[in-house]
């Protein structure tokens, strides 16, 4: 029996039935898409959105295998962002709305990979009229993600240091710093250099040993501000008096990241009073409760795309029906890039 299955659906319009990617055993090698059929239940107080293209990242890699600390269970639909159409809306929830509008959105509980997602209103963000959907699709999950992690820093103006600054939420973290006023230090491998080195003002090669007493030196003693998603411990030896240390992941080897997350969640929960002082930006639990300022984020991140004040990741497009080539792509994406699949209609 295949892990991932693909569930079908009936005459387009029928609301009743989707496709989904459905992952019934961990697994990423089994990750082949068959067909089944299951019913569509619609929701009184929520939306229907008819999801057009899904992005795939490195969560949906380690949901899948099994290895995601906030993994569904069993029998789930991977994927946090989508960008889709409105199909219905519930009663009093057409103010800011209408059926047929481009919506972007990320689903706190996964299962965004489908033709058709139930959420509410609350989580969807309009898209600009010139945006590209594909391009849109590359947007929410990650750079919400780097703005999240932004508003933690709390830095009016100052020195970042962005871990991965080539990387899917680094680039954002890094740009959105410097929009900020403040001066950008990055880390970055030599395959990802070239994409780090247009957002950040310095990069550094984590692969050298001797980096962080780089930075220190090139920062005249340390930065403001870390942005990380490694979970390294000697970054607290480049954050100056009174900075603070964000970590948006706890890195982790294959088969090991979900352990490192949970140990990462407790060690960052102890030092939220140490110095320096660590947050914890874990942007589902965010979206789920933070939802104003989340949707505030997610509106102002497509405008500021759309006007060309930030460069999103070239989307990677895949057919649905060839998600398991999607799913190993995301995990080996070129710097800059995003996989995205594209959704059959019903």
């Amino acid at each position: 029996m295949n892990n991932v299955s693909c569930e079908g659906g009936g005459a387009a319009g029928d609301t009743s039935r989707r496709w989904a990617i459905r992952v019934a055993r961990s697994g990423l090698d089994r990750a082949a898409p068959v067909q089944e059929r299951v019913p569509w239940r619609r929701g009184g107080r929520q939306a229907i959105v008819r999801v057009t293209h899904a992005s795939v990242g490195v969560t949906d890699a380690m949901a899948v295998r099994g290895d995601y600390l906030l993994r569904p269970g069993r029998g789930f639909v991977p994927g946090y962002d989508f960008v889709g159409t409105v199909q219905s809306l519930p009663p009093g929830g057409r103010g800011r709305l209408r059926i047929g509008q481009r919506v972007a959105g990320v689903r706190p509980e996964m299962g965004a990979q489908a033709s058709l997602v139930r959420v509410p209103p609350s989580l969807l963000a309009p898209l600009p009229d010139r945006l590209d959907s594909s391009t849109a699709a590359t947007i929410p999950l990650d750079a919400v993600t780097a703005w999240f992690a932004l508003d933690a820093l709390a830095l009016r103006s100052g020195t970042v240091l962005v871990q991965g600054a080539g990387g899917a939420v680094g680039a954002w973290a890094a740009q959105l710093a410097a929009a900020r006023g403040l001066t950008v230090f990055g880390t970055a491998s030599p395959r990802s250099r070239a994409q780090a080195e247009r957002f950040a003002s310095t990069v550094f090669d984590y692969r050298d040993g001797g980096w962080i007493d780089q930075l220190l030196d090139a920062s005249g003693g340390g930065v403001d501000g870390v942005i990380d998603h490694t979970g390294d411990h000697s970054l607290r030896r480049v954050v100056r008096p009174g900075g603070r240390l964000v970590r948006t992941a706890f890195g982790g080897a294959p088969g090991a990241q979900r352990a490192a997350t949970a140990a990462g969640f407790l060690t960052s929960s102890l030092r939220r009073w140490a110095r320096p002082d660590e947050r914890i930006c874990s942007t589902p639990i965010l979206v789920a409760t933070r939802r104003e300022r989340y949707r505030q984020a997610l509106t102002g991140l497509l405008a500021a795309v759309d006007a060309g004040q930030l460069v999103p990741p070239r989307p990677r497009s895949w057919p649905f029906d060839r998600y398991a080539e999607a799913l190993a792509a995301s995990v080996q994406a070129v710097a800059g890039e995003k996989t995205i699949i594209v959704l059959p209609e019903s």
